[in-house]
C-alpha cells in the first residue's frame, strides 16, 4: 500500500506462534498479505522500529510485553506516528464490550470477536491514509 520501500502497514508482536498466526491472518485480510510483518521477540520489534515506517503495531498487554526493551521501541514507534493496537488480556481492561481509542492508541479486549478486531484494523487503515477522516 505505501509507496516507500521501507514502509509496512502492520507489525504484529506476539510470542505465542499460534496466536501470532491468527492475528496476522486477520490483519492480512484487512491490510493485504505484503503489509503485515509477524514478530515474536523484542529484538525483532527493535529492527522494525529502527528500519521501517510502521503504520500499526498490534501487541498484547501482558507481563511478557512489559519489558523495558519492548516499552522503549513501542514508545519510539508511537512518537514517529505509528498507531498502537493493544489487546488487553489483563484483569482490568478498559472496556470488555468495545474497543477504546485515544488518539493513536487503541485498546481492545481479548474476548472480543475476530470481526470486531478486523473492524478496528480497518479504522486504523483509514486513519493511516486519511488522518482527518476519523477526527469527528
Amino acid at each position: 500500500m505505501k509507496q516507500e520501500r521501507n514502509a509496512i502497514g502492520v507489525v504484529v508482536l506476539e510470542p505465542n506462534s499460534d496466536l501470532l498466526k491468527k492475528l496476522c491472518l486477520s490483519a492480512m485480510s484487512v491490510w493485504g498479505a505484503h503489509e503485515v510483518l509477524p514478530r515474536q521477540t523484542g529484538r525483532q520489534l527493535r529492527v522494525a522500529a529502527v528500519h521501517l515506517d510502521v503504520g500499526v503495531v498490534v501487541v498484547r498487554s501482558s507481563v511478557q510485553r512489559s519489558c523495558p526493551l519492548v516499552q522503549q521501541y513501542l514508545a519510539e514507534l508511537v512518537a514517529r506516528g505509528t498507531q498502537l493496537l493493544v489487546i488487553q488480556d489483563t484483569p482490568y481492561p478498559l472496556n470488555t464490550e468495545k474497543a477504546v481509542s485515544l488518539g493513536k492508541l487503541h485498546f481492545f479486549y481479548n474476548g472480543l470477536s475476530e470481526d470486531e478486531f478486523k473492524a478496528l484494523l480497518t479504522r486504523c487503515l483509514v486513519s493511516q491514509y486519511m488522518p482527518s477522516a476519523l477526527e469527528n
